[in-house]
């Protein structure tokens, strides 16, 4: 009997870490870009080279959602244009959010990332989009951090290279 009853305990506790204790579930964040650098954003590249690739065709202002993931990861939802963005015309609407894939959200800093590959004639890029937020909880009133996209190409003529671009961004939590 004793023994039993251990095993039920045991199960237990094991089943209340799996499902969790009421930590971390749901952020929704009206987010601002920083104006300036959307609208010449600065690149950097391993080489060296520094300089600005113009606007990006993004809204200053955005509404972005963090949810807990089944595993202690977390999964974000940013507006569906940044597919459109970042991969062309998938047939998707932009009325569709983008989903990232993130950290888990029990310790911070936080990064979301979604990650694409193409081969051209001239050689093959990684595209990697890095949404990163600085701070220690996905449930504080304020936020801050940066994305980031960062291509690395490789092709005949110019061997391997990378380089990446990034707009800063502040948010405020919405009470729901």
């Amino acid at each position: 009997m004793r023994g039993t009853a251990g095993k039920w305990g045991a199960g237990a506790a094991l089943a209340g870490l799996l499902v969790g204790c009421g930590g971390f579930e749901k952020s929704v964040y009206d987010i601002e870009l920083n104006a300036e650098e959307l609208s010449d954003v600065p690149f950097r590249c391993e080489s060296g080279t520094e300089g600005h690739e113009g606007a990006w065709d993004l809204p200053v202002q955005q509404r972005w959602t963090i949810t807990a993931g089944e595993y202690g990861d977390t999964l974000m939802q940013v507006p569906g244009l940044y597919r459109t963005r970042f991969h062309g015309d998938t047939g998707v609407s932009d009325d569709v959010p983008y989903e990232l894939d993130g950290t888990r959200s029990s310790e911070g800093p936080f990064q979301f990332l979604a990650i694409d590959s193409a081969d051209g004639e001239e050689g093959s890029f990684l595209f990697t989009h890095r949404f990163f937020i600085d701070g220690d909880s996905l449930e504080a009133d304020r936020i801050q951090g940066f994305l980031e996209t960062r291509t690395t190409s490789s092709d005949i003529l110019t061997g391997e290279g990378s380089c990446s671009a990034r707009v800063g961004f502040t948010g405020r939590r919405v009470k729901q």
